[in-house]
């Protein structure tokens, strides 16, 4: 038995120092010239996940690549990664706010942001409060939040007014169905039966005279109801 405990310990450590070797291979690819050998690098380090995490330091470095795949899919290594990468974040938002930054790019550093953990709840709302944000980053950021759970509850206030349509003054109101039902769907993973602004929100909008105008959105709130009233 206690050979057995040896054979299995060795080939365990064995394993854990083959990952390791291939991440720090994976890391000096990325600084490879050929973008070929980088866009590889990027998606294999994707491919390890949270075993990835020595990585972060330079993937954050490859977000500023002059390959558009290499920052994408480092973006999405970090994303793998998920709360190991939290270092990432500031670097993650400066991608955001890059006017000239790919659509994609900036896709992949929201849906990032998402798999980090409670440490990226802020910035994810004020990507969802933003109407001059590109709509899918916002749906992107309020999926994200809504993936989070009970951990996104600092983001009540901005999903709840994202669902009523709330808009700072001087600003047309947002009648984008696409971002409320994201964010009904989110308050509805998030939110708990003692919120209870936000399901008398949720509730006052279905119970108006044209709520049924749109069923789609009708639905999606019910269902949010529902979920939240049933979580304690």
């Amino acid at each position: 038995m206690k050979t057995l405990l040896g054979v299995a310990t060795t080939f365990l450590c064995l394993t854990m120092s083959v990952h390791a070797a291939d991440v720090d291979g994976l890391v000096k690819q990325l600084q490879d010239k050929d973008s070929d050998v980088r866009r590889r690098a990027a998606r294999q380090l994707a491919d390890a996940g949270p075993e990835a995490k020595p990585a972060v330091p330079m993937l954050v470095a490859a977000l500023k690549d002059s390959d558009l795949f290499v920052r994408r899919f480092s973006a999405q290594a970090l994303g793998a990664i998920g709360e190991g990468a939290q270092s990432a974040i500031p670097a993650l938002e400066k991608v955001l706010k890059d006017g000239n930054e790919k659509k994609e790019v900036q896709e992949a550093a929201v849906v990032a942001l998402g798999k980090m953990g409670s440490g990226s709840v802020e910035r994810l709302s004020k990507i969802v409060k933003d109407l001059e944000n590109d709509m899918i980053l916002r749906r992107r950021a309020a999926e994200g939040l809504g993936a989070l759970g009970p951990d996104a509850k600092d983001a009540l206030p901005v999903l709840t007014d994202t669902v009523k349509g709330v808009v700072p003054k001087g600003k047309k109101m947002d009648n984008n169905n696409d971002i409320r039902l994201e964010a009904a769907d989110a308050l509805g993973n998030i939110a708990a039966a003692g919120d209870k602004d936000v399901l008398e929100a949720l509730k006052s909008l279905n119970a108006a005279k044209d709520a049924k105008r749109n069923k789609t959105l009708f639905d999606a709130i019910n269902a949010a109801v529902k979920k939240i009233e049933a979580r304690k």
